[in-house]
């Protein structure tokens, strides 16, 4: 429960740091985004009604003369086409567009809609010819959104009969309504993949109440829904209806402005823009959603906002583990100096008092043994102290040959006292290194295995050089270690054997001073388990070898 608390209260701490710095990178990222898109949005919110008011657009607006008057399905085909072409605009900000064309005497000559587009439509002689596709008077708001969010499920709206290359193939593309020119007024649209049917527009609408509505079959079609983009197409429709309601609004409270030939007249609220001068009025209307900046960052966003939690879980799994560690250290450094202390103290105590003098020698030998130890346990932690801090260690050539040989000459005495059998494979190897430090690592190595090798097995310290890689191994017959003590062999005081006596187990010390010494150098080192023994490897980076 209390490790529990203490990762909880880090990570608390590391997430609050985390977000804030993701919130300065989320800031930058925002307004180099703003600097990037605002002229982006800018050029595409003026590219249409800057060509219709020019007469540059890439279609063509319906004129009438004084012998004929310009047809109804005309002024439609003007809306498809005025829907293609605004469409798009903005919809990679999450925004909308809407515009209106009028002609010189203030006549509307069409708007965008909801949903438009065309497509190559068979004819009774086997021919095709492009037609427009108007679906607006027939469908509902709710069939609106209901196409919307079946266009929303396929990566490309354009449809081919056959094989459609980087388009959507079909079996069939099948629809209903009413013909006039060159516009079908579609009631319903079907596009048939094999046993699946696709009802993109259903409508029972009946547009020309003295004609039956028609079959139609086209080689391929592409849709274009405002409704379509961020936001979703319920939030989409609302905004449409908004930009439509603040034209009506505004063109309500100047009655005749399409007459004025005058400069941008602007009134009422939203981004409405009556225009009265060029070669068509026009009135348009665009939305911005307020997180427009947003996009594009949405994965970013998600991705660093995701990168910063784990950060703050790695950064309080470290600093939990560093507070354990500490404490634990702190727990054993006192319990090794807690022993020697109170034997001192006791003796002490009796040689205060009227003892018989032949015990006094041999209590002061007490007193001085337990001094000797607690100066050899403050020696070594001063030692690894400073090695972890990165205390400096002197570089010296070294033959590491010679420097284990001898290591292992002083310890055969021992081995041979506890009836262990003591074997060296030695290869050359030369290095760059601290002589003190290295005798010390293999010493420790060394003294470990001796006291942990099984009576009458055997102590084997291998060498060997490859490159300029250096492998010093040392294994023992034994017992194996518990894996979860394994990767813990190397932390200060740390004993994989909870019942081992000091007197058997050292002071713990050993191992980790030999991590620190062989990092020192640049080194690494590991214990594995093997079939009845243990073997430690160290690895140190040495002189260019021959082989």
């Amino acid at each position: 429960m209390k490790d529990k608390r203490l990762f909880f209260g880090c990570f608390a701490k590391s997430l609050l740091i985390s977000l804030l710095l993701w919130g300065v990178a989320m800031g930058a990222m925002l307004w180099v985004n703003h600097q990037w898109s605002w002229e982006d949005i800018i050029s595409q919110r003026y590219e249409l009604p800057n060509a219709i008011t020019q007469g540059t657009t890439n279609f063509t607006i319906p004129t009438g003369s004084e012998e004929e008057e310009i047809q109804p399905w005309e002024r439609d085909s003007l809306s498809v086409m005025l829907t293609m072409n605004s469409c798009d605009t903005l919809k990679k900000y999450g925004g909308q567009f809407f515009v209106r064309v009028y002609d010189q005497e203030g006549e509307r000559l069409g708007q965008s809609q909801m949903l438009a587009g065309q497509g190559a439509v068979y004819q009774p002689d086997g021919t095709s010819e492009i037609r427009y596709l108007l679906f607006d008077p027939a469908l509902t708001e709710e069939g609106q959104m209901a196409a919307a969010r079946i266009l929303n499920g396929y990566s490309d709206h354009s449809f081919w009969t056959g094989e459609a290359g980087d388009h959507v193939g079909t079996d069939k593309i099948e629809l209903t309504g009413w013909e006039e020119g060159e516009v079908i007024y579609v009631r319903t649209l079907t596009l048939h993949f094999g046993e699946e049917r696709v009802v993109l527009a259903d409508s029972d609408a009946q547009l020309f109440p003295d004609r039956e509505a028609e079959t139609f079959q086209a080689v391929w079609l592409e849709c274009y829904s405002a409704l379509m983009g961020r936001g979703g197409p319920e939030r989409r429709l609302e905004q449409y209806r908004d930009m439509a309601a603040q034209v009506d609004a505004v063109e309500a409270d100047n009655p005749r402005w399409m007459l004025e030939q005058s400069s941008t007249v602007y009134y009422g609220k939203g981004n409405t823009d009556l225009r009265a001068y060029g070669v068509h009025p026009m009135a348009y209307n665009y939305y911005l959603p307020g997180d427009y900046l947003l996009a594009g960052l949405e994965p970013a966003a998600l991705i660093t906002l995701g990168a910063a939690v784990a950060l703050a879980l790695f950064t309080a799994w470290l600093e939990t583990r560093a507070i354990r560690r500490e404490r634990a250290f702190t727990r054993a450094a006192a319990h090794e100096l807690k022993t020697p202390l109170a034997v001192l103290r006791t003796h002490a105590e009796a040689l205060r008092e009227d003892i018989d003098p032949a015990k006094r020698g041999q209590y002061l030998d007490t007193v001085v043994a337990e001094s000797d130890r607690m100066a050899a346990l403050v020696g070594s932690l001063m030692d690894l102290a400073r090695l972890e801090r990165g205390g400096r260690v002197e570089r010296e050539p070294l033959d590491l040959t010679a420097l284990v040989e001898n290591g292992a000459a002083r310890l055969s005495l021992l081995a041979e006292e506890k009836n262990i059998e003591l074997r060296t494979q030695l290869a050359p190897a030369s290095m760059l290194g601290d002589r003190l430090r290295l005798e010390e690592v293999v010493d420790n190595l060394a003294d470990n295995a001796l006291r942990h090798c099984t009576p009458g097995g055997a102590v084997t310290v291998s060498l060997a050089q490859k490159g300029r890689r250096i492998t010093l191994t040392v294994d023992n017959d034994g017992a194996p270690i518990p894996q979860k003590h394994l990767d813990r062999l190397f932390e200060p005081f740390y004993r994989g054997d909870e019942g081992r006596s000091r007197a058997d187990g050292g002071t713990g010390l050993g191992l980790a001073i030999v991590r620190a010494a062989v990092e020192a150098h640049g080194g690494r080192c590991w214990a594995v388990n093997r079939t009845g023994g243990v073997t430690f490897t160290v690895v140190l980076p040495g002189l260019q070898s021959k082989i």
